[in-house]
């Protein structure tokens, strides 16, 4: 025999849409943990991220965390892919129609400055991270290295080592933004930043200037992962 519902109780939701539900809150909670971690780290460096701390921070128990991640540095990993394998996949993106590899790689250095200029806390990540994390170099470096022997094959650069250049390039990026962030924040420092890179890597000094003025494309966003 069914059972009927009294005629004032609501009507209990979906199997599906309770599921859903479970879902988004299930989202939310990771993403609290994750951008937990990511302030830590900005604020602190690799070294003070911790289980407590993260979700003392996220406002999340403990026993919660593991139903995420497996540990403190599955966690971090995570994290570097979220941050900076997204934005490597944005300026993928943006430069993937392009043919003068001056522009992809002037194009790629403001945005990657003009980012921590717009959200110190990326800045500070990235910072804060910097060489100290393999998940980082692993990210970055080999971008830096493509687009740069793209310039080498067409002719556009002048370089005699491709992986010094590589490494210069990461370097002096850590650099710029540690100085800029740890100073009075009134200029943005992406165009004469790259500016300079161009003429590292041969680029003429009137172009170099030129290039980096040039109206900077947005980013595409690419969804939930989009490093920004």
């Amino acid at each position: 025999m069914a059972v009927q519902e009294s005629p004032g109780a609501p009507a209990a939701a979906p199997a599906s849409e309770r599921g859903g539900r479970r879902q988004r809150k299930a989202e939310l909670t990771r993403r609290r943990l994750l951008d937990a971690a990511r302030d830590q780290l900005a604020e602190d460096g690799p070294e003070s991220v911790t289980i407590q701390a993260i979700t003392t921070r996220a406002d999340i128990g403990q026993g919660t965390f593991y139903n995420y991640f497996k540990s403190r540095d599955e966690m971090i990993d995570e994290v570097i892919f979220d941050v900076v394998e997204g934005m490597g996949q944005r300026l993928d993106a943006l430069t993937a129609g392009m043919d003068d590899a001056a522009l992809i790689y002037s194009f790629s250095l403001r945005h990657l400055m003009r980012t921590a200029v717009t959200d110190p806390v990326w800045g500070w990540f990235i910072v804060r991270v910097g060489i100290a994390q393999e998940g980082l170099l692993r990210s970055l470096g080999p971008r830096a290295s493509r687009d740069l022997q793209i310039g080498v094959d067409s002719g556009r650069f002048t370089i005699s080592s491709v992986p010094i250049a590589s490494d210069m390039t990461f370097g002096s990026l850590l650099a710029v933004m540690r100085d800029y962030l740890q100073g009075d924040r009134s200029v943005d420092p992406s165009d004469v930043y790259a500016e300079n890179l161009l003429r590292m890597v041969g680029i003429p000094a009137d172009e170099a200037h030129r290039i980096s003025r040039l109206p900077l494309p947005p980013l595409p966003v690419l969804g939930a992962r989009d490093g920004g």
